[in-house]
């Protein structure tokens, strides 16, 4: 009776070695549901809100580099109606001669295509940041697992179509340069309050992106907290229970042992 109890606890001393090793070489505490049902199931549900939480700031990043491209393609368009504004100041005073107002002209012309060209190359994955489309495809959306931030686009080219309207007659009518100087000034408004919206949404998504990377840092921690093997215990467990193990055959075979020699003396 004694040695198919050894038997017993020598199945039993297996079975921790054998667990301890499958957590030391996966370090993971848990690594089916029959070592932790509950702890596994939380841990799950840990390890998705981790996933979307890292999604999230990968979406809040994206939409930062988007409002920081939209903000430098401005910044461009800003200084180039400066440039406008210069030119139509020069050629609004007495001593420019026509030739020389002409000539201030096709620079303009020149500047506005510039100014368009810009509205038609500053992109983010595709998308043009500073030419509207007039319909709901304007819209964009930047996805948070708590949040959306909806930015609209900015539509900077009805600023140069509205320059444009001027230049017939520039070089003639001081009115159409006055004209021009007032588009230009409201223009100027209009970009600065475009880039004041894709500021803020950039402000709004820098503080979203540090909320979630603060809470995926957490949900690690916490996740780790329940699935990670504590190494210096488990280790410990591991060697007394192949110490136990080495005894328990040790003790097996003392007794087999006295059997025989029993069954010897009796024969």
């Amino acid at each position: 009776m004694n040695i198919d109890s050894s038997y017993v606890n020598a199945y039993n001393v297996n079975s921790v070695t054998a667990s301890s090793v499958e957590k030391l070489s996966s370090g993971l505490a848990i690594n089916k549901a029959s070592d932790d049902a509950s702890g596994l199931a939380i841990a799950d549900k840990l390890g998705v809100q981790k996933s979307s939480l890292a999604q999230s700031v990968e979406n809040t990043i994206s939409g930062v580099a988007l409002t920081n491209i939209a903000q430098g393609g401005i910044s461009n368009q800003q200084d180039i109606l400066e440039k406008i504004n210069t030119l139509t100041l020069q050629a609004n005073t007495a001593t420019t001669s026509a030739d020389g107002r002409e000539i201030i002209a096709q620079e303009i012309s020149g500047l506005i295509e510039s100014y368009e060209q810009i509205a038609d190359t500053t992109t983010y994955n595709g998308e043009k940041l500073l030419k509207t489309a007039g319909d709901t495809s304007d819209d964009m959306s930047v996805v948070g697992e708590d949040a959306i931030v909806e930015i609209s686009k900015a539509d900077t080219t009805s600023i140069s179509d509205t320059l444009k309207s001027f230049l017939n007659d520039f070089t003639t009518d001081p009115n159409a340069r006055a004209g021009l100087l007032d588009a230009v000034n409201q223009g100027m408004t209009d970009l600065a309050s475009y880039n004041s919206e894709y500021g803020s949404a950039s402000n709004q998504l820098e503080s979203m992106t540090r909320n979630y990377m603060t809470q995926e840092t957490n949900t690690a921690r916490a996740q780790s907290t329940i699935m990670d093997i504590d190494y210096g215990k488990e280790v410990s467990n591991f060697s007394k229970s192949n110490l136990l193990t080495q005894i328990g055959y040790l003790m097996q075979t003392q007794a087999n042992a006295h059997q025989q020699r029993n069954i010897a003396l009796l024969s």
